[in-house]
């Protein structure tokens, strides 16, 4: 849909659930700036892929304060849009999840930016914290063995000891512990661990 009123962009976003605002930017303006405040204040900007449109000599430093997830410099061929698009949110909202997917009320998983939101804020986690996060995320309140966490978080013939699992998942609870004030994984002795829902 074509928006050629900027204080209507997030509005119609938000009535339309649409995952996405493309702006075309002219040199100075003061647009996408505040696009990108009006989602913040809404509480959408973790759930909206900012993408800007800019001329050539467009300053990339108003871009970057403006916390965009993406940009381009026109002239530009459409399938790159087309591509990043399809990349970041999918090509359906049936057969392809969104790049942020929910866990709890507060928490969100940005797959596609690896990294987990609790509240909008980003949580600082290591490459394999992340990547146990997802697994257990996969497959909310099933327990995960040590041994298919090893398989999924680490290289394919890293030699990992279990009791890695471990300070791994101690570490990651921390974390999500100090953002979200409550345990979220729970640990199954002899077992492994598992996702509370609760």
């Amino acid at each position: 849909m074509l928006i050629d009123v900027p204080s209507e962009a997030v509005p119609t976003v938000e009535e339309l659930d649409a995952a996405a605002i493309i702006v075309d930017c002219q040199p100075g303006s003061q647009i996408l700036s505040d696009i990108a405040a009006s989602l913040k204040e809404r509480g959408l900007a973790s759930e909206v892929t900012l993408i800007a449109l800019v001329a050539e000599k467009t300053a990339y430093l108003d871009i970057l304060k403006a916390n965009v997830d993406e940009s381009f410099t026109r002239p530009m061929r459409p399938e790159r849009l087309l591509s990043y698009l399809h990349g970041a949110i999918g090509n359906s909202a049936d057969n392809v999840p969104r790049r942020l997917l929910p866990i709890f009320d507060d928490m969100k998983l940005d797959t596609k930016g690896r990294r987990v939101l609790v509240r909008g804020t980003p949580i600082n986690l290591s490459p394999i914290e992340f990547r146990l996060l997802s697994a257990l995320m996969g497959d909310v309140g099933r327990v995960l063995s040590r041994v298919e966490l090893i398989g999924i978080a680490w290289p394919q013939g890293a030699f990992v000891e279990p009791r890695t699992v471990d300070v791994h998942i101690g570490r990651l609870r921390r974390a999500l512990k100090r953002a979200l004030g409550r345990d979220v994984i729970r640990t199954v002795p002899k077992v492994g661990y598992a996702m509370n829902i609760v």
